[in-house]
């Protein structure tokens, strides 16, 4: 299982991905990918989420760029980058013929939101949406179709403050954006509040339903991906990461146990 960076034209315009794909003479089960923060990149994602492994259980593990630069990195825009992601995904489940057809999207802080906003907008092309460190809910009637969620956040992120904003990027709580789920899934019931631990907190919407929606909040845990690692700088900026839950882990198996809804 190796890493490969390729390109997909797009109007003219060569974007950018890495892939890792599982061993010969396998049908895939699912494509999975991890789209990287603001001013970050696809390599930097690939590191911090450790995705790669999950090509051992079947999945094609694929980790776009965004177009537009800044400060060393890349920042997703919507209006450039979701043609692309709608264009890499049909050509990801052409080539690759996964078992489950819709792929599992998910993202770091500003990855989180674009994948958001791509589910929100096209639930016909994604299974489930892992959203760490940004999920969003959009505006109006919502999706026609459910699409589960997952989301982790820190209450400690000072990057997108879990209690919301005050701009149009940051504008909700993280709460308020995980209820805006559950209620475009038509989930009917109030959420189920579940301490883990002093520092861990499992809010649920719909457990086991097509449109399951769950929130794992980590108390003090800062901008960051659980169970990832980062350098001294980073944990000095970004603030402390939790190890109490594996974010990987978690939305492999949440999407997995969503197979039946795609």
């Amino acid at each position: 299982m190796g890493v490969i960076r390729r390109t997909l034209d797009l109007a003219g315009s060569a974007r950018s991905y890495l892939i890792v794909t599982p061993p010969p003479g396998e049908r895939p089960s699912a494509v999975v990918l991890s789209l990287h923060g603001s001013t970050s990149t696809a390599g930097r994602q690939r590191l911090l989420s450790g995705m790669d492994r999950l090509a051992g259980s079947g999945a094609v593990v694929v980790y776009p760029e965004a177009y537009r630069r800044r400060r060393g990195g890349f920042v997703w825009d919507p209006s450039v980058d979701a043609p692309f992601l709608e264009a890499l995904i049909t050509s990801l489940v052409t080539e690759f013929d996964p078992v489950w057809r819709r792929p599992c999207l998910s993202g770091m802080s500003g990855g989180a939101r674009m994948s958001c906003a791509l589910a929100w907008s096209r639930p016909d092309l994604v299974g489930a949406v892992g959203a760490v460190a940004g999920v969003r809910s959009g505006a109006g009637p919502g999706p026609d179709r459910p699409v589960p969620v997952i989301a982790f956040h820190g209450t400690a992120d000072r990057i997108n403050p879990y209690g919301g904003g005050n701009d149009a990027r940051w504008d909700v709580s993280v709460p308020e954006a995980v209820a805006g789920w559950a209620t475009a899934n038509g989930v009917p019931d109030g959420p189920v509040v579940t301490a883990l631990s002093p520092t861990l907190t499992r809010t649920s919407y719909g457990d086991g339903t097509a449109g399951e929606v769950v929130l794992w909040t980590s108390t003090g845990a800062g901008h960051t991906w659980p169970g990832g690692r980062l350098p001294l700088i980073g944990r000095l900026f970004l603030g402390r990461t939790t190890s109490e839950i594996d974010a990987t882990s978690v939305i492999w198996a949440f999407y997995r146990s969503h197979a039946g809804d795609r």
